[in-house]
């Protein structure tokens, strides 16, 4: 029998995008549960959310995608879900992908990673993004020794001890990508990839909401602050 799934979208001005990720969610997927994590929208989402049927946890303010996404980790955690997977909400991940890293997450995997560079044929974003992941790739490796091709993937799937890692305080709450991945690998999780079909995305805009610049160097400075924290950082 398979486990209990809660989907979490973390979403931000995301209300043109949302009925037709959770319809395609629904039709794939159609036993999971779904949470919205409203990051502060000015546009409709929580409400088109709420028209959809679909729970809506609605932060106070913008707090950025680490915010977003450890606000529904942790309502998944406190509700007991074995399995919780992260998706985007502006239409880049494809539901058919979500079964194979539940399945490893149900095989034993603490973490489990959709990864684009494995897929054939998935879009892989701009040069300049391209450059960007393969960098923060290259770091997340010489630090953990974790031989994972796409550590900004938004598609997860967490087990019961990685969403306890997520919803720690010391989880980063704004560029929570290779960082987090140190934060695992020094918990001495278990971190799967598996293949994943990326799309193009449907916003103009980013989760990230920053300057190509200003997110190298913010991601750069909290890689290194994840490599350097305290051991008892990582317990509750």
């Amino acid at each position: 029998m398979s486990a209990r799934v809660l989907i979490v979208i973390p979403a931000w001005n995301e209300a043109r995008n949302l009925e037709p990720v959770i319809g395609e969610l629904r039709r794939v997927r159609p036993a999971d549960d779904i949470i919205v994590v409203d990051d502060g929208s000015t546009d409709d989402t929580a409400a088109v959310a709420r028209r959809l049927g679909v729970p809506v946890l609605e932060l106070p303010l913008h707090l950025g995608y680490g915010g977003a996404l450890q606000g529904g980790v942790k309502w998944g955690l406190r509700r007991g879900y074995p399995v919780v997977v992260t998706f985007d909400g502006d239409g880049q991940h494809d539901p058919q992908d979500v079964s194979a890293l539940v399945q490893a997450v149900e095989a034993g995997a603490d973490l489990v990673i959709g990864s684009r560079i494995t897929a054939p044929g998935s879009y892989r974003g701009s040069v300049l993004r391209q450059g960007g992941r393969w960098l923060f790739g290259a770091l997340a490796r010489a630090i953990t020794g974790l031989p994972l091709t796409d550590p900004t993937s938004g598609l997860k799937a967490l087990g019961p001890r990685a969403q306890t890692l997520f919803a720690l305080a010391r989880f980063p709450d704004r560029f929570p990508d290779a960082d987090a991945l140190v934060l695992v690998q020094r918990a001495r999780l278990r971190v799967e990839e598996r293949p994943a079909h990326m799309r193009p995305s449907r916003n103009a805009h980013s989760m990230h909401d920053g300057r190509a610049v200003a997110y190298t160097f913010n991601m750069l400075f909290s890689l290194l602050a994840a490599a350097v924290g305290r051991q008892a950082d990582l317990r509750r």
